[in-house]
């Protein structure tokens, strides 16, 4: 069982995809009283998520755009101590179900992290009008496998706590997304 700050997360387990020669953690987190389509738009939006999560990131798309179904991004986030965290990555969207969408994230690029990285988003409907965020977060690991798990439990909390505090998806961002779904 994780546990972080006033939450738990009760069911995570440590996964596995040998052939790929990568491991991580997948989890379920209920992110609140959020549509999962707005949900998702929001973490489509890569350039809104590094403003409000990452200040002073930077971010350049390099293939595709917001209102296609995958588009390549190259980031840069500042990290303390450590220097700039570069990340290239393939970020894919589709409607599992009329309730259900995934964002796959597929680091195409090594950094000082991990040499790949793999990650999947679940959105789908929760008990009582809330969210449920189902994440997969593999690596081939440069660090200990343990910070990247901690990692991306600290990057759904960041997410949640965006949700949480009422952030909805402007009109852009939702037709972006349902663009890049086929639903818009």
């Amino acid at each position: 069982m994780w546990q972080h700050e006033d939450t738990e997360i009760e069911h995570s387990e440590d996964v596995h995809d040998e052939a790929r020669g990568l491991r991580g953690v997948r989890f379920t987190i209920d992110i609140g009283p959020i549509d999962p389509l707005d949900a998702a738009a929001l973490y489509w939006d890569q350039h809104g998520q590094a403003r409000e999560l990452f200040p002073g990131a930077e971010c350049a798309m390099q293939s595709g755009s917001y209102r296609e179904p995958s588009f390549v991004l190259r980031m840069s986030v500042p990290l303390p101590g450590a220097g700039a965290l570069m990340q290239t990555a393939r970020y894919s969207a589709q409607r599992v179900s009329p309730d259900v969408v995934e964002i796959s994230v597929d680091a195409v690029e090594e950094n000082m992290l991990w040499s790949r990285g793999l990650g999947t988003y679940r959105f789908s409907p929760g008990a009582g009008g809330t969210t449920q965020l189902e994440v997969t977060s593999l690596y081939a690991p440069r660090v200990p496998i343990k910070v990247l798990n901690q990692a991306a439990l600290a990057a759904a909390r960041a997410h949640q706590r965006r949700y949480l505090s009422g952030r909805r998806p402007t009109a852009e961002e939702r037709e972006q997304f349902l663009a890049a779904i086929g639903g818009g």
